[in-house]
């Protein structure tokens, strides 16, 4: 089998229009598509801005506000580039946000990470986290980084503050006295065959009774790594048949599960849903399952290329994180394709 190599196409840019206030910030994301109708983000792009007056972009595509216009945002890939529009307001900063998604506590030992959100005078909200001034009040109890994310040093209450200009926003923090005292790894004694991938999580109990199901700072071990490998994501790659301990620590504390890499090998491989519908400007999530001979069966989703029959009705991405989501962008059929050492299946998606 020749494996012909897919091309860049298209580029798009994200978000496409965005406003925000002079002297904030907005990042932006490249999203490559290609003729096989798979989707990547490009990491080697270069970003220009049309009107250096009104924004200007860094290597890493985030964009400053400078002064009010608009601006053209172009990522750039060899001879295909992208666009996106920024305009710059002369809204000023009324007030400040600090918010977490998790609790107003934490353990000894811990992270959190903040957001702070902000009002401005034409009623518009913006995540202004990346350019405020954050600040803890009791530096001994929790410490926060330029990024809002708090690091807990020992047990008491801070106040987690954001501040741009003479603007600011506050909340409480409480670093209690709960520890980690058990993690568990899921999923439990897996099998998976040669060649093939798996995700594992990391789902913490602390002493006071709370569960953490996306522990921070968790580092992760094969007992085995020539016979699997795992990723500090918590990906695990099979090798060779055995069995090996998948191991995640964190604090001190650690939990793990048994992995058993299997000799079989692929036979055929399903996608499903096999024939699903999506509205314009959804995603479609897809499982490709892949049958061994030795008649099991597995989630082969991670290893799979994924590709679409059309990419204007909707392209669809490889990396881990979104393997197998499907971007639907304009009306039509396309036919979704997964393919894993040869082995291909395929499914039928309708974009309305």
């Amino acid at each position: 089998m020749t494996v012909v190599p897919a091309h860049l196409t298209s580029i798009d840019v994200s978000p496409s229009v965005q406003t925000i206030a002079a002297g904030t910030t907005q990042l932006f994301t490249a999203v490559g598509n290609f003729d096989d109708g798979s989707t990547q983000l490009l990491q080697s792009v270069t970003w220009s801005s049309s009107s250096t007056s009104a924004a200007q972009i860094d290597i890493n595509g985030v964009a400053t506000g400078v002064g009010t216009g608009t601006s053209i945002i172009t990522a750039t890939s060899g001879s295909v580039s992208g666009t996106a529009s920024l305009t710059v307001s002369a809204a000023t900063l009324v007030s400040i946000a600090v918010t977490t998604t998790a609790s107003s506590s934490m353990a000894v030992g811990t992270t959190k990470q903040y957001t702070a959100t902000g009002t401005f005078s034409d009623s518009s909200l913006q995540d202004i986290t990346a350019v405020a001034v954050w600040t803890s009040s009791t530096p001994a109890t929790a410490t926060i980084n330029a990024q809002g994310l708090a690091s807990s040093v020992a047990t008491g209450t801070t106040t987690i503050g954001a501040a741009f200009g003479s603007v600011s926003g506050s909340t409480g923090l409480t670093v209690s006295t709960a520890h980690l005292v058990s993690i568990a790894v899921s999923p439990a004694n897996p099998r998976i065959e040669k060649g093939t991938s798996i995700k594992f999580t990391a789902t913490g109990t602390f002493s006071d009774g709370s569960v953490a199901t996306n522990l921070s700072g968790v580092s992760w071990k094969s007992s085995r790594p020539n016979f699997a490998s795992v990723r500090a994501s918590g990906i695990a790659h099979g090798k060779r048949n055995g069995t090996v301990t998948i191991t995640a620590s964190a604090s001190g504390v650690s939990g793990n599960t048994t992995l058993t890499v299997g000799t079989g090998t692929l036979v055929s491989l399903a996608l499903t849903p096999a024939a699903p519908t999506c509205t314009v400007g959804t995603a479609q999530l897809f499982v490709a399952t892949g049958t061994f001979s030795d008649a099991s069966t597995q989630d082969i989703t991670l290893t799979s290329h994924w590709s679409s029959s059309s990419g204007p009705v909707a392209t669809i991405a490889n990396a881990p994180s979104v393997a197998g989501s499907a971007n639907c962008k304009s009306a039509g059929t396309s036919t979704i394709g997964a393919n894993s050492g040869g082995v291909t299946g395929t499914a039928l998606l309708t974009v309305q």
